[in-house]
């Protein structure tokens, strides 16, 4: 190998020794410096002037989070804090109310139809706090219809809260159940019982909510094969209409294993489990539709990161908000009372068509229909990289058609989603060498620094991984 070329993959190896950068962050998350809502809005000004992918967006997804707890799930990695008095959401409903309306000029005339609440916990809201969040959307993003999902907890959900929800779209109500084994439960630091979890189920389905979802984690301390297909043949039967199978992930041996397991025990504990997951739901009619997401009805479970004709309008902290070929914006996620700081970075068309790119490597993507949604062939966009990614092993071209060719394995994975950067191309990676100066070493081997456990432990790649290699 020359030292350009190795050079090269050293990079980017290191952007994913940092852990900074992922796709699910849109990448460009790791080039966002601190800006103003009035930055946003000028970005979003200036692209849809001069490209037309930017005017053709017409569609608006709006997340909000619900940082709020009642306790905190050890396995968690999401942004929540612990609610100490219910004063605090009355405060965090009106900071959000603001968000609301500095963001609604970004987003005029566009069809924002669909509400997905995060968190957090947003079923720690009571009815009247739901409603004014609702009212304030309304407000600011006024739409004939609406598709609202929601994140439920059940030991903090109530049928009134689902009657308060049914009568403004509800459409999706996911159950956080994670596991129905009271030890685990009790290991994670979570508190719910076996009935009041069927009950969530059943009682959604009475009112005619068209998705009933259950989160599932696999992996978990003190779960067990046997325990973890009980209770998911439990939650099939009680009626849900889609599942998210999630493999828990942890950042050491000991958040990962149950008290004196190996990591390789855990491992292939986790490993059983999901593909257990795999067999009996789709024995049972589901089908696949996302990284983590099964249905039986045929809704989809695709991350919005990843839809490129959509704009996300976030809200809340920690938030992550886009507008693909324009902006990408996080949220402050140290405040649940001001919103108006944010970060963001301006995206640009050829970022858009590279992080397609990456993602329809892994299906098969096709020179042709690249043409015909982008409007430039994708040799003249990427063909550079994809020969770099060819010469790696990694990519092979078929009648026309580009494929992930590397052995389905973690190792050789990991080392895609690492290489695959270089899709991007040599500007953007010359902006985050200047972003990562002080950071990256060119005498160290990043190549050699992420460690199986490392690997294993990451959870958009362990999703990846267990969707395409069933």
């Amino acid at each position: 190998m020359d030292q350009d070329s190795f050079d090269k993959r050293n990079f980017l190896f290191f952007l994913n020794y940092t852990k900074t950068l992922s796709f699910e962050d849109a990448l460009i998350g790791a080039l966002t410096v601190p800006s103003s809502w009035d930055a946003v809005a000028e970005m979003v000004r200036t692209a849809r002037q001069k490209d037309a992918f930017v005017r053709s967006i017409d569609k608006a997804q709006l997340y909000i989070h619900v940082p709020f707890c009642g306790r905190i799930c050890t396995f968690c990695d999401c942004s929540k804090v612990l609610l100490r008095k219910r004063a605090e959401i009355d405060a965090y409903i009106k900071a959000l109310a603001h968000q609301m309306m500095l963001l609604a000029p970004l987003h005029k005339g566009m069809d924002a139809d669909t509400i997905l609440f995060g968190g957090g916990t947003p079923s720690i809201l009571d009815e009247a706090q739901i409603t004014a969040i609702l009212d304030e959307v309304d407000k600011a993003f006024p739409a004939k219809r609406r598709k609202i999902l929601f994140e439920a907890n059940p030991s903090s959900w109530t049928a009134s809260k689902l009657a308060a929800l049914s009568t403004r779209g509800l459409y999706r109500l996911s159950v956080g159940v994670q596991s129905l084994d009271e030890k685990v439960l009790k290991l994670v630091c979570r508190s719910q019982t076996r009935k009041k979890v069927l009950w969530c189920l059943k009682s959604a389905q009475k009112a005619g909510v068209p998705y009933v979802n259950f989160d599932l984690m696999a992996g978990l301390p003190g779960q067990t094969v046997s325990s973890f297909i009980d209770d998911l043949k439990t939650l099939i039967d009680g009626g849900a209409t889609s599942a998210h199978i999630y493999p828990y992930c942890g950042s050491s041996p000991r958040k990962l294993c149950s008290l004196g397991e190996t990591v390789p025990e855990f491992f292939k504990r986790r490993d059983d489990m999901l593909n257990a997951a795999f067999k009996i739901l789709t024995a049972a009619g589901f089908r696949r539709k996302g990284y983590d997401a099964f249905s039986l009805k045929g809704e989809g479970g695709r991350n919005a990161y990843l839809n490129l004709d959509t704009a996300i309008a976030a809200f809340g902290p920690s938030a992550r908000g886009q507008f693909p070929g324009a902006v990408f914006y996080h949220v402050d996620e140290n405040s649940t009372v001001d919103f108006t700081r944010v970060d963001a970075c301006a995206q640009d068309f050829g970022y858009v068509k590279s992080h397609y790119a990456v993602l329809a490597i892994f299906y098969g993507l096709d020179e042709r229909a690249f043409f015909r949604r982008f409007g430039v062939s994708l040799d003249q966009h990427c063909g550079e990289g994809l020969q770099f990614l060819r010469q790696s092993g990694l990519v092979a071209l078929s009648k026309g058609v580009w494929k992930y060719s590397g052995k389905w394995e973690i190792r050789r994975l990991h080392e895609f989603t690492s290489l695959a950067r270089i899709l991007f191309g040599e500007e953007f990676l010359s902006r985050l060498q200047i972003r990562f100066r002080n950071q990256y070493d060119p005498r160290q081997d990043y190549s050699k620094g992420n460690s199986l456990l490392r690997t294993y432990a990451d959870p958009w790649l362990m999703n990846l991984y267990y969707q395409l290699g069933f």
